[in-house]
């Protein structure tokens, strides 16, 4: 899988709860979600999304309940999301579901909404190629990297079950 993202920026600003990506009321299903995610903040945003697209926010992306926001995102089509910070759970969750997170202090304030900004998942290297500034995201463990590869956490499990189960067997 390629490890380098590039697409058009879609710029959030500081604690965007997962109620907001992740409307309520629809029993986590991303398709029912879909056109009112993150509506609050931006309106044209589930309409305009397209696949490949990068998502950019402030600080504690994410915050709230442990809603399958990350579900809904890659649905829509989102690459990567790319934030000064985000919630732990939701950092978690949106990995194992496929879309990697990546945290960068300071990021917000270098993209701009339409902006085409790449960004590289194993080396954490963002460019912003409208206005030419780079940044660093803080490193990834190799685990989460390996799992987005796979497709997120369940791809993950398929691939690498003999693994375990040979495991299980000799420790049990």
């Amino acid at each position: 899988m390629n490890t380098i993202m590039r697409g058009n920026a879609w710029v959030f600003g500081d604690h965007i709860n997962t109620e907001s990506i992740m409307a309520t009321g629809t029993d986590f299903n991303p398709a029912l979600a879909a056109d009112k995610c993150l509506e609050h903040y931006d309106p044209d945003f589930a309409k305009g999304v397209k696949p490949g697209d990068i998502l950019v926010a402030g600080r504690n992306f994410g915050n709230s309940s442990s809603r399958a926001g990350g579900k809904v995102l890659k649905y829509l089509g989102i690459s990567v999301i790319v934030c000064d910070s985000s919630s732990r759970i939701f950092f978690r969750n949106t990995w194992n579901f496929g879309v990697p997170v990546l945290e960068c202090p300071g990021i917000s304030k270098m993209v701009s909404k339409g902006d085409e900004v790449e960004v590289n998942i194993e080396t954490g290297e963002i460019k912003n190629h409208t206005t030419g500034k780079t940044a660093q995201a803080e490193k990834i463990i190799d685990l989460l990297v390996e799992k987005w590869r796979a497709g997120g956490m369940i791809e993950w499990v398929r691939q690498n079950r003999s693994n375990y189960e040979t495991l299980n067997q000799e420790v049990f």
